[in-house]
């Protein structure tokens, strides 16, 4: 029996144990991850030998492994977030004011109301004074029935009062401007609550690789310490140009993206230039171990082994800062290896900063024998040669950097390359000026050796940090987002993800070989198209414009419904729903509830589409940015909203006290004429609130359109429609007397605008206090 259980273990386990372990042996060196599981956002880092195990729902941060999946369950770990817009937030703020105002005056509506009924002021429907407490006893019928019409009228003011319409508006304009954005600019929008984010960034960190440059081909290129034009085998010995051929093809970066542009333009080169076959060194060599690029070490390397032969060669290739130091000779041209004394160096920092200054992206690779396929030598390296790549602004690089300026947006580069090919890029670009200001480049040891507070201090002004890990990145977002700024970063490779998760709103370019920046981006512009970036910039503003229109619109409309229904129903001791009971039974509606769903359909609906459905207009961008605490009213809006308020409260009671003497209205057409202008002046309120409405008619036919349908239906509701929504019908000369009350406010608004505007014109020229973003 014991032999049969061993039989069976050595059949079936034994195969399991040996794959296993061919697995830890073949993934031990060079796999190491930097992952954040579920929801922790506490970095962890994953090896093959302390801690092997990457569990699912864990995105990574940084590094590269194979990964054999053992098994999937129930148990797996999921993120869902729940994320809601600071827009959102402040426009439920405003309706929960707003509410609870119109919940106070409803109480002391029902209070006078009271009031009026135990002092005898209230009457039934014969004339008869309903005195509670006194005089000839009351049927319980009357008392009930004047109840019910003094609760009717506060019920009413409190059910009216809100505007609900402000959340359903935010919400129109979220999914309209995301859906003609993401057509017109073939982009994935991954959190649609960061449509006010957008709106409100003041400051884009971005990589030079990927996002501002692209690398066309070899531009120069230096065996030893001489630069050549073209290799061929006369010049160099084939032992050096087998060596470079090993570092260029097999040191590629075996987890790394084949479309990664430095990897592509290198390989052609060599094979154009070198007669390099990819085919024949993999047919002729064996990898024995990879060590993945990594943003921390700024290189990679590999082991391997040609066959028919014992010797181990390690190939490194990364920043020349890095495998220069690490170097201890060089090879010649004709194979003979030289001492890197301190002329060698000097030498070799002369071709460095011509390389440089060239705007030049400068790649090292360096070589060494060793006996033993688990170390990577890191010292006593025998330097093979430099690559220097050419690299050219994408287009339209210049008119974004100029756009975002205009539009009072920073923009700051944080690159991996050293701090000439960074400054002499970034002036190209229009980043840096021609006069270079201290401090508007620097490199990443010199920002780490900034205490925080002379960190934070500095920070506004780096234009560019060269030399930068992904650490550097983060701490250039996190120090930013301290300063109150709104940071956007764009990225598109590993490095990039660390800084893609801090920043208030991330932007990859392309989804190819780009899948973990993806995963970590909030905006995805699948075409690598940097000018994407200004027109979600505007979108972003435009969302925001669209719902300070409206809710200025809003807030005009309901404190003007607000006071004048309070100040119409304690104004007269006569409830005209006393007999509420009786019409109720009979079949009729007490109020007219026709007009109060038609001004709410008005306020809360079409007003909505009119103010939001619209592309935002270009003067947006020459605007400065609200930054990341800027109110959803400002100080012009509030300006706008007294005054309108106060003219519409002043006509209205007007119309309301002294209809028949001043206005000559039938006091059964009082308060159809009421209704006539209070509606007539909230298209004008629109007028008011939606500047240039007459500039590009052609691109407004919905707005129009809109205005249209209300004047319409306002008029159906009056003239047609008299019997079922109670109201009288007006002569020309009653709508020709709304229609100029309700323009009157047109001007009023214009004057208010204007002296707001001077007002603001002055503090900001003279030596009042001023905000980061603008005048307080």
């Amino acid at each position: 029996m014991c032999l049969f259980y061993m039989s069976i273990y050595a059949a079936i386990y034994l195969p399991v144990d040996l794959f296993f372990y061919y697995y830890e042996q073949k993934l031990k060196v060079g796999c190491w991850l930097q992952v954040k599981e579920g929801q922790t956002e506490d970095v962890v880092e994953v090896d093959g030998h302390d801690n092997p195990f990457l569990c699912c729902g864990s995105e990574v941060v940084d590094g590269s492994a194979r990964m054999l999946v053992t098994a999937v369950g129930k148990n797996r770990w999921t993120q869902k977030i729940h994320l809601q817009g600071e827009m959102i937030n402040q426009s439920q703020l405003l309706i929960s004011v707003i509410r609870k105002f119109g919940h106070a005056m409803a109480f002391v509506i029902l209070l006078v109301k009271l009031a009026h009924l135990f002092s005898g002021k209230i009457s039934d429907g014969q004339g008869k004074r309903i005195i509670i407490g006194g005089g000839e006893p009351i049927p319980i019928v009357d008392v009930l029935k004047a109840l019910v019409g003094i609760v009717a009228t506060p019920a009413m003011v409190a059910a009216t009062s809100a505007p609900e319409g402000l959340l359903l508006a935010v919400k129109i304009t979220f999914v309209y401007s995301m859906k003609r954005m993401l057509n017109d600019d073939n982009v994935v929008l991954r959190r649609p609550s960061l449509c006010d984010a957008i709106g409100s960034v003041t400051t884009i960190c971005t990589n030079m690789t990927g996002s501002l440059i692209d690398y066309d081909e070899v531009k120069e290129f230096c065996l030893g310490l001489r630069s050549v034009e073209q290799i061929t085998t006369n010049l160099a010995a084939p032992a050096v140009i087998e060596l470079l051929h090993q570092g260029i093809g097999l040191n590629a970066g075996l987890f790394q993206s084949p479309q990664n542009p430095i990897e592509k333009v290198i390989s052609d080169w060599a094979s154009q230039k070198t007669g390099m076959s990819i085919e024949s060194l993999n047919r002729n060599c064996t990898i024995l171990e990879i060590k993945p690029f990594s943003s921390m070490d700024r290189q990679s390397a590999v082991l391997i082994r040609k066959n028919g032969d014992n010797k181990i060669h390690a190939h490194h290739k990364g920043a020349p800062e890095v495998i220069i130091p690490s170097c201890s000779h060089y090879y010649e041209a004709d194979g003979t290896v030289k001492l890197i004394n301190q002329d060698a160096l000097l030498s070799l920092d002369q071709i460095l900063e011509g390389m440089s200054k060239n705007g030049l992206r400068c790649i090292a690779f360096a070589h060494k024998t060793t006996s033993t396929r688990d170390c990577f030598p890191g010292r006593q390296l025998i330097l093979l040669g430099l690559v220097g790549l050419k690299n050219s602004l994408r287009d339209g690089v210049e008119d974004v950097v100029k756009d975002c300026q205009r539009a009072g947006v920073n923009i700051k580069i944080i690159t991996g390359n050293n701090i000439q090919t960074a400054r002499a890029m970034a002036m190209k670009c229009g980043v840096v000026g021609a006069n270079e200001q201290p401090g508007e480049v620097v490199q990443r040891l010199e920002f780490r050796q900034y205490i925080q507070e002379e960190r934070m201090e500095k920070v506004v002004n780096i234009c560019v940090m060269a030399e930068a890990s992904p650490q550097d990145k983060l701490l250039m977002v996190q120090c930013l987002k301290q300063k109150g700024h709104v940071v956007a970063v764009i990225g598109c490779g590993i490095g990039d993800v660390q800084a893609l998760r801090e920043a208030d709103v991330g932007l990859c370019l392309g989804t190819k070989g780009a899948d973990i920046a993806w995963a970590c981006s909030d905006i995805v512009i699948q075409e690598k198209n940097l000018a994407s970036v200004i027109s979600i910039l505007s979108w972003g503003r435009g969302i925001f414009e669209g719902v300070q229109i409206y809710t200025q619109f809003l807030l005009i409309t309901s404190f003007v419904a607000l006071v004048t229904d309070f100040v119409m129903a304690i104004s007269t001791g006569e409830t005209p729903n006393i007999g509420a009971v009786a019409l109720l039974s009979a079949g009729k509606v007490p109020y007219p509830v026709l007009q109060i769903m038609w001004v709410k359909l008005m306020m809360d609906t079409l007003t909505a589409l009119a103010v939001i459905m619209k592309q935002p207009a270009e003067e947006l961008m020459n605007r400065p940015p609200r930054g990341r605490n800027g109110p959803l009213m400002t100080n012009i809006m509030l300006g706008n909203i007294m005054v309108q308020a106060l003219y519409q409260i002043a006509i209205l009671l007007t119309i309301h006290l002294k209809g028949k003497s001043i206005f000559n209205v039938d006091p059964n057409a009082n308060g159809t004429f009421i209704l006539n202008t209070y509606v007539l002046c909230q298209i004008f309120t629109i007028f008011n609130v939606e500047k240039n409405v007459f500039q590009d008619i052609r691109k407004k036919k919905l707005f129009w359109g809109i205005i249209g349908i209300i004047i319409i239906l306002q008029v159906l509701m009056v003239e047609v429609l008299d019997r079922f929504a109670d109201t009288a019908r007006l002569d020309w000369g009653r709508w020709g007397t709304s229609f100029a009350l309700a323009a009157v406010s047109w001007p009023i608004s214009w004057i208010v605008t204007c002296i707001s505007e001077l007002e603001a014109a002055i503090f900001s020229s003279s030596n009042w206090p001023k905000s980061e973003y603008g005048v307080k």
